[in-house]
């Protein structure tokens, strides 16, 4: 029972934890850019629309001007390089980063040039959902095999195997872990075109 309520303590923090880091980075960010908007806005501080002033409205358009311009930004040769370099030596020595950013660019509907893909591991007979961390070489990979306790997939374990034990699939990482979310239903549906034909 104790170990019942510790892993689903840690699985609603888990999940609470980036909810609650977007909502101060996005409370933040409207606050760093209040000064700039009301020195272009003076006429419309009061404005009410649909309960949120427009001064409100405005600033968080700006966010999205803001986040439009740095997305911008992050394709050139320059920012990759210094970007390549902070993850290199900074963020990579952070526990959890690069599935958090893999995790988000999948969720963002972004292709991850680097090489992963979801695919099916077997293993006598069973296939699991994984993530294939970098395209196979001399005839091995490196899987990631995602926990679907109260983690929510954001735990797991890192495996290499031999490459012809895994399913390349068209699927998504975000459908995957929206079936493990659920505890695994709808998961044969969404395998389904890429497992062996029963009798």
């Amino acid at each position: 029972m104790l170990r019942f309520i510790k892993t689903t303590v840690a699985g609603g923090l888990l999940f609470l934890l980036p909810l609650m880091l977007i909502v101060v980075l996005l409370e933040k960010a409207v606050h760093l850019l209040r000064p700039a908007v009301a020195k272009l806005l003076p006429m419309f501080p009061d404005h009410l629309v649909a309960g949120v002033t427009l001064f409100t409205l405005v600033t968080l358009l700006a966010l999205l001007v803001v986040c439009f311009g740095a997305g911008l930004l992050a394709k050139t040769v320059l920012a990759k390089r210094l970007l390549g370099t902070l993850e290199n030596y900074v963020l990579a020595n952070l526990p959890g980063y690069q599935l958090a950013k893999d995790t988000a660019t999948r969720m963002a509907g972004i292709e991850d040039a680097e090489g992963t893909s979801v695919g099916l591991y077997e293993e006598d007979g069973c296939y699991q959902f994984c993530l294939a961390m970098e395209p196979p070489s001399n005839g091995w990979m490196t899987i990631y095999l995602a926990d679907a306790g109260p983690s929510g997939g954001t735990a797991g374990s890192l495996l290499m195997i031999p490459a012809e034990r895994f399913q390349r699939t068209e699927l998504s990482w975000l459908q995957v872990m929206n079936s493990m979310r659920r505890g695994g239903r709808g998961a044969v549906v969404l395998a389904e075109p890429w497992l062996p034909k029963t009798s």
